[in-house]
């Protein structure tokens, strides 16, 4: 009997020890929210949601671990998470805007930016934001109902788009990408400047050169 106790004790703390992710959203859409709590299912840590706003310090993805344990690989799975949808994570290894983690606890901080209702589409723009590296900078044009890619091989791939409630969806054979319009100033080498941009909104298998973002930036 006392054995038992023990080992139930022990059970106890190891759980209470387990690390845990603290989420904080702010201004998220629908289909964001959707799409991060199907990913965070997916991750083995369990997960907490926090209903407190986000110091206006962190960028619109931002990871902060716990500085007296990593925990390497479940950083990195968090940090795919914001990728797969859209968003360049940074990453604070140590406590900032006075938000401290321990234990191997990690605070895991998601902002939305603001959504335009309503967009013209740019004929020219080109890919940002890849999650290949490779494929940032390729050439985009939309001409009617057609977008047509620059692809690294010299050949061009055209595709249909269309609007769907406040997305853009280029459609790929039976697969499809959403993207969501913003207006972001991007910092360029003549100071801020103007954009149209269209964050993708979830990591598909294919083809690679649709999980990119798409950005027009005014320099005049």
């Amino acid at each position: 009997m006392k054995y038992g106790i023990l080992i139930g004790m022990l059970l106890l703390l190891t759980a209470c020890q387990q690390p845990t992710i603290y989420v904080y959203t702010q201004a998220l859409t629908e289909l964001e929210k959707q799409q991060l709590t199907i990913r965070l299912q997916q991750q083995p840590l369990p997960y907490q949601f926090i209903q407190l706003p986000i110091p206006k310090e962190f960028a619109a993805a931002t990871l902060l671990t716990s500085e007296d344990k990593l925990l390497t690989a479940e950083t990195e799975q968090l940090a795919d998470i914001m990728q797969a949808m859209g968003y360049q994570p940074q990453i604070h290894y140590v406590s900032a805007a006075n938000h401290h983690y321990s234990n191997g606890n990690i605070g895991f901080y998601l902002r939305g930016e603001q959504i335009e209702l309503g967009f013209d589409v740019p004929e020219q723009m080109r890919t940002t934001g890849c999650v290949e590296d490779r494929y940032n900078g390729l050439k985009v044009r939309f001409v009617d109902n057609l977008v047509e890619f620059a692809l690294l091989n010299g050949s061009r791939a055209q595709l249909v788009w269309q609007r769907y409630e406040n997305y853009l969806v280029i459609n790929y054979r039976d697969t499809s990408q959403s993207y969501t319009h913003l207006s972001p100033l991007v910092a360029t080498p003549f100071g801020e400047k103007p954009s149209d941009t269209f964050r993708y909104n979830a990591h598909i298998t294919g083809p690679h050169w649709l999980n990119c973002s798409l950005q027009v930036v005014y320099m005049d």
